[in-house]
Order: structure tokens, then C-alpha cells, then sequence
């Protein structure tokens, strides 16, 4: 701290003496008057208020010598001083009577150069002890009010000099009591605040108090915000400096600029926000509307203002009771978030809205207003309605399908299962619900499919393999199973989807088209066989018969002979019952049911070949007799063929329909078509435009369509696919 920082300013001083000596005329005094009588000096005169402090009346006096009236010591001492006064000096001294203190004057009166009498004047000093002491101890507080005060003071001369400073100013500035007491207060200041600093300057010399803000500069160049303070030096009507407080508002110029920028943020998020926001008070009059309240309910700030109540334009009758309800709770300043009802716009329209209510607090913590934010989710309930119904169809779908609906976690915990497992796998639903599906499977596929279920988890690609599952009465059963995973927002696998269904009708159709195909060789290879032998037999029969007739002898070889002859013939019959019809056994037959059974049974094997079936047929169509199976035989046969003709997928169009007399089955395909030259040769044995086929399938059909009465019409184009038409005559079959 400065040295001169605990010095009082001289102006200040000299006002302090001029009260000190006007307070002095007040005190008590008392006026004498001694003349010199030999080698001592007599009282003649005394008068005024301290004799009587001093305990001494006047009358008792006047008359007396020093050695009479005062004690020896100071009687002693007043000869002394009242000897060098009859010399002709003037005499003051400080003495002390009865714990008195008092301040005495000696003044000699001449006559003709020579003293004759003195005349003195004694004044009470016990006031002026009480006020040296006054003025210590206030000097004491205005020293330690500047030493310790948070903020900088300081004084300054008419120059703009420092003269006085205390520890905070040495703090703000940075620079020592010395350092400031050498220099003005012009280097503080920044260039763009100098002219405002020094006209303030000016106009406080002038009497003028001033407060401002301004930036200062300390000595290692950090800037400061300084709110200044400047007051006149007045003494006698002069100016004679200035007295300067500085207060370092930095952090509060920090606040508000944060909270500036606060306010800017509030103001912009109320301004463009999406939501609708308005402010309202507890008497229920609207402060404040934003863009997206008044664009969305229609209504103005200055209209809702001219409400009685600005709530009631917005709430349904039914809520208004809940909405006020709502308010009270505000008001006890808990918020409400996230209410959902429906709001009516100025046109009346309705729309659902998610309303959350804030309580607004004054200065004092009490609630005053409070905010209302309206978000519009008539979309969102719209969804979530889209979403339930969504649910319910599933939920429909996967309660009443035929096939296995599952799902579980990543680690194949089931979490779900569809009723159809009861139906397949005799099993509760709910018996699978927290157990590892793998634990359900084969011992043989287990390995297989956890291999596959990890790859698929790794690659979250779906993935689709057939597994035996175990069936509750201890057999197992084939499942085709799709397992897909369930990929959440972070990209990680959360759950996977198991759609299983049963291959027993597959596996049992597959078996049905390969003992078709092997029937149909055999009967080819039957008839063939019987044909090429029966001839050769018959002649060697006919000439051992002859033989035989004009043999003398060995009668039992050709008896041998030709009984295994007959052995041969009748196992060449046998094949020829696979080459020729059988007695049809007729029965009433509902042709598009059993188009509908063929479907189901090839349905599976078109989805793996991602071939799509169509199938439509006419109402009210005869039922015809018909031998069931061998019509089953021949729409698989077709539609069998129909689907291999499109080894990159397609679709097929099944048709049934009336013409006339006949029911005509269509089988359309989008397969790469038959020449037509090759078209006449359908049918025949042997021949096939299948790289691996025999041709004697659609031999069998055409056998047993013609058994029936009917026949089979192609039409096919090259690149536009094949039509087979299956004509059966309703009369003559009905």
C-alpha cells in the first residue's frame, strides 16, 4: 500500500482545524488580571466559568498571590511563566488543576514602555481532548474505510493526479501505491473510452458528481469493466480535487451478457419453435403468444387479450374443468408435462395436443405467471392408431396362421410364440416363453443351426434352413424355418423373427411328383416291354404247340416249355397293367376344391423357385365324377411343369371356367415358350423338352385325361410362355 494511502487530503485537514477552532469558542474560559507587589504578583481581577470548574470563586481571588491560590509545585510554575509575562512576553502554557486541564494566555499591557499590569485568559481544554480524540478515532474509521474497502478509492488533483490511493485501487490497476501516485489517470483508460473519461473529468471539477461505466486498462494489459464514481473536493466553494470509487463490474458485465444471450436464445426458441407457447397470469389474461400459437389455433395475442378468459377459446368444454384443475397445481409451482388432450382452433376444427404447463417465479420465489407449451400430435395419434390396427392384423395373422410365428433375443431366448406351435408341435405357447429354441431341435441339427443363427447375428442378414423340431409326444417334425434378424438404431441386432412351417405336405407331395414320374417310367418301360415280348412269345408258343403235336416222345419238355412260357406271359400282363387304365371308380368331384388342394400342396415348392399363383375360377361350376386322384395327378403333373419352366421365378395363372358343355382348367405360365414344331410331339413316349425329363409324365396325363373323356390343347410362343388346356366334357362325365 501506498505510503501516502493513510494521509487524510489537505483540504480535508485544514476544514478539520476550522471546526476544531470554532468549537473552542464555546468552551469554558476565564479572564485575570495580576500585578506585581514585590517579589510576588497579586490577583487583582477574575471572572468566567472555570474558576468555578476549578474550585475557585472569584471574589476569593482577587488579592491573593500564586502561592496563596495554587498548589507549590504549580504555584511554583505559574511564577515562573507570569515573571517572564511582567518582562513583557507573551506567555501561553498548558497546566492542570482539580484534573482540569486548561490552556492559559499571559498578555502584558504597557504603559510608557514599562508593563504595568498582565492580563490573562484561561480556557477550559477539556472539550479539546474529547475532540483531538474525535478527531483520531475519525480518522481512524476514514482511514480504514479506504484502506479496506472492496473498492478501489481514490483522489485525484485538478491535473487528473492521483493523490491518494487505497489497496483495491493497487488490486484493480495492478499497479503499486508508488507507481499510481507518480501518474495521472489517463494510461488507464482505453483510447475509445478517453474522451468520455476525461469530459467526466471536467464537469466533477466543475461541481458536477459523476457516474459512469467504463474499461480499464490494467498494467499487464488485462481490460476490466469499471463503473466510476466521481465527487467533488469542496472546501470554502473551492474544488480542490476529486474523490474517485471504482467498482470492477467485470463479472457483472459478464452476467449480463450471458444473460443477454440467454434472453436472445429464450427469445428465439419462443419465437421459432415448432411447439406452441404461450404465457399467461393467474387472472388468467395472455402475456405473450408466439408465432406457432398464433399460426396453428388461429388466434391473435390481441384478440385472446379481449377474452374474458384467453383459455376457454382453445379447451373442449369436457377439459375445461381438468384444464383449471391444471392451473392450480401451477400455481402451487408444480409444472404439469405432457397432458394429452384435444384443443379446438378459432375455425373450430379439433386437434390432439401433448399440453405441458411451467409455473413462472418473480424475484421473490413466488409464483406469478405461468407458461403453457401445446405440441400438435394429431400425427402421432394417427400413427399410433395405424400402428394398433397394424398390431391387431398381426396379431390376428400370427394367432390364426398355419405357420410357426417366434421371436427371442439375440442369444435365442424365446420371447414370443404363436398359438399354431399347439397345432404342429403339441405344445403350450407359453411353454416355450424363456427357453433357448435350440434346446428344442434335434441333437443332430443343433450344432448346424447355432452356426448358422451366430452368422447370421454377425452379418445381420436373414438367414433360412429346415431343422427337426420336437414334437411334445416325443417325435420330431420338419420345419422350414426364415429367421430374420431385428436391427435397432444403433445398427446392433435387438431381437430376431422365426417364421417356421411344416414340410409334411411338401415332403408328401414331393414324394407323390417322384412316384409320379417313377410310375409313369415304369408304365412307359411296361409297356414297351410287353410289347416287344408278348410278339416273340406268342410265335415261339405256336410253333412249340405244333411241335408239340407231332412229337412222339419227351411230351414233358415241351410241357416244361410252354408252361414257362405262360409264366413268361403272364409277368409280361403284369407290366401291362401299369400301361393301361384301371377300372375308374367315379365319384362326385368339386373340381375347384381339388384345384385348391394341388395349390397348397405345390405352394411351397413355387415360393422356393419365387414363382407367384394366381388362381381364379367362376362361380356355381358343376360338381363332375370324376376319379379324384388321377385329376390331382394331372393338375400337379401341369402345374408342376408350369413352375420349372421358369427357372428365374414368374407367375402362373390357374383358371376354371364353363364353356358350354365343358369345364376348361387353364395353366398359364411366363416361361420361355415351345417351338412350334415340337408341339405335336407332346404326349408321346419318350419325348420331353426337359433336359433331364422322360416325357412319360405328360404322357400319363394326356392317358388319363383321354380316360376321362376329355383332352389336352397347347398353345405356346417362344419367349412368351406356355398355355395347357384341360377340356373335360361335362355330360358325358357327369
Amino acid at each position: 500500500m501506498a505510503e501516502d494511502a493513510k494521509s487524510i487530503h489537505p483540504a480535508v485537514a485544514e476544514s478539520k482545524k476550522k471546526a476544531y477552532r470554532m468549537e473552542i469558542t464555546k468552551q469554558q474560559s476565564m479572564m485575570f488580571k495580576f500585578i506585581k507587589s514585590g517579589e510576588t504578583f497579586v490577583m487583582t481581577e477574575c471572572s468566567g466559568e472555570l474558576s468555578d470548574s476549578l474550585g475557585y470563586k472569584e471574589e476569593w481571588v482577587i488579592g491573593k498571590t500564586p502561592e496563596e491560590i495554587f498548589p507549590k509545585e504549580l504555584a511554583a510554575f505559574k511564577m515562573d511563566c507570569y515573571e517572564q509575562a511582567w518582562k513583557g512576553e507573551n506567555i501561553t502554557y498548558e497546566a492542570q488543576l482539580n484534573n482540569v486541564p486548561f490552556l492559559v494566555s499571559l498578555n502584558p499591557v504597557f504603559e510608557n514602555g514599562k508593563v504595568v499590569e498582565v492580563r490573562g485568559l484561561s480556557i477550559d481544554l477539556i472539550h479539546r481532548v474529547m475532540m483531538e480524540r474525535q478527531l483520531e478515532e475519525s480518522e481512524q474509521r476514514f482511514r480504514s474505510l479506504i484502506e479496506h474497502n472492496i473498492d478501489a478509492l481514490f483522489s485525484l488533483d485538478s491535473q487528473g493526479k492521483f493523490t491518494t490511493v487505497n489497496p483495491a485501487a493497487e488490486l484493480l490497476t495492478g499497479y503499486s501505491g508508488k507507481e499510481l501516485l507518480s501518474m495521472t489517470f489517463h494510461p488507464l483508460l482505453m483510447e475509445e473510452h478517453l474522451e468520455k473519461s476525461v469530459q467526466g473529468f471536467e464537469e466533477a471539477l466543475k461541481g458536477t458528481p459523476k457516474t459512469y461505466d467504463t474499461k480499464m486498462k490494467r498494467k499487464d494489459g488485462e481490460i476490466r469493466f469499471v463503473n466510476l464514481t466521481i465527487t467533488p473536493i469542496i472546501v470554502s466553494d473551492d474544488v480542490l480535487g476529486l474523490y474517485c470509487i471504482g467498482k470492477d463490474i467485470t463479472e457483472k458485465k459478464k452476467q449480463e451478457a450471458e444473460l443477454r444471450e440467454t434472453k436472445e436464445t429464450l427469445e428465439s426458441l419462443f419465437t421459432h419453435s415448432a411447439d406452441m407457447i404461450a404465457i399467461y397470469d393467474f387472472d388468467k389474461q395472455t402475456i405473450k403468444l408466439n408465432p406457432a400459437f398464433e399460426k396453428t389455433f388461429g388466434w391473435t395475442e390481441e384478440e385472446l387479450k379481449d377474452c374474458r378468459n384467453p383459455i376457454f377459446p382453445i379447451v373442449l368444454d369436457q377439459y375445461l374443468q381438468e384444464s383449471l384443475q391444471m392451473i392450480q397445481t401451477v400455481k402451487k409451482g408444480i409444472p404439469i408435462k405432457g397432458h394429452e388432450m384435444i384443443c379446438q382452433r378459432k375455425d373450430g376444427s379439433l386437434l390432439n395436443s401433448s399440453v405441458t404447463l411451467f409455473p413462472i417465479f418473480d424475484q421473490n420465489g413466488r409464483v406469478h405467471a405461468y407458461s403453457g407449451i401445446s405440441r400438435d400430435i394429431t400425427e402421432k395419434k394417427r400413427q399410433e392408431k395405424a400402428l394398433r390396427e397394424s398390431e391387431e392384423k398381426y396379431r390376428i395373422i400370427a394367432e390364426n396362421t398355419m405357420d410357426l410365428i417366434a421371436t427371442s433375443d439375440r442369444q435365442g431366448k424365446i420371447t414370443y410364440s404363436s398359438p399354431s406351435n399347439n397345432m404342429i408341435l403339441g405344445m403350450d405357447p407359453a411353454d416355450y416363453l424363456g427357453k433357448n429354441a435350440i434346446d428344442f431341435l434335434h441333437e443332430d441339427d443343433k450344432k448346424r443351426v447355432t452356426l448358422l443363427m451366430r452368422r447370421m447375428v454377425q452379418s445381420r442378414q436373414p438367414v433360412k434352413y429346415e431343422a427337426r423340431w420336437k414334437h411334445n409326444d416325443g417325435s420330431y417334425v420338419v420345419l422350414e424355418t426364415n429367421a430374420t434378424p431385428v436391427i435397432n438404431e444403433k445398427g446392433h441386432v435387438e431381437s430376431i423373427v422365426v417364421v417356421s412351417r411344416d414340410l409334411t405336405e411338401r415332403k408328401k407331395t414331393e414324394e407323390m411328383l417322384r412316384k409320379s414320374d417313377k410310375l409313369s417310367v415304369l408304365g412307359q418301360l411296361a409297356a414297351g416291354v410287353a410289347h416287344e415280348i408278348r410278339n416273340p412269345l406268342t410265335s415261339i408258343k405256336g410253333f412249340l404247340q405244333l411241335l408239340e403235336s407231332k412229337a412222339e416222345n419227351d411230351f414233358e419238355y415241351y410241357e416244361i416249355m410252354l408252361s414257362e412260357i405262360d409264366r413268361i406271359n403272364s409277368i409280361v400282363s403284369e407290366f401291362m397293367v401299369l400301361a393301361k387304365p384301371q377300372v375308374m371308380h367315379l365319384v362326385p368331384t368339386n373340381i375347384t376344391e381339388l384345384m385348391r388342394h394341388v395349390i397348397s400342396l405345390i405352394e411351397t415348392q413355387a415360393i422356393l423357385m419365387n414363382v407367384q399363383i394366381y388362381f381364379n375360377a367362376e362361380d356355381d361350376l358343376p360338381v363332375i365324377s370324376s376319379v379324384d386322384n388321377q385329376l390331382k395327378q394331372v393338375f400337379i403333373n401341369l402345374l408342376k411343369n408350369a413352375i420349372e419352366a421358369m427357372p428365374d421365378g414368374g407367375n402362373v395363372f390357374i383358371s376354371i371356367e364353363r364353356e358350354e358343355n365343358d369345364l376348361v382348367v387353364s395353366f398359364a405360365d411366363e416361361g420361355c415358350g415351345i417351338p412350334s414344331d415340337k408341339l405335336p410331339s407332346l404326349g408321346e413316349p419318350f419325348y420331353t423338352t426337359k433336359e433331364k425329363g422322360t416325357g412319360l409324365g405328360l404322357m400319363v396325363c394326356y392317358k388319363i385325361i383321354e380316360d376321362h373323356g376329355g383332352r389336352i390343347q397347347v398353345k405356346s410362343e417362344l419367349g412368351q410362355g406356355s398355355t395347357f388346356k384341360v377340356v373335360l366334357p361335362i355330360l358325358s362325365i357327369a
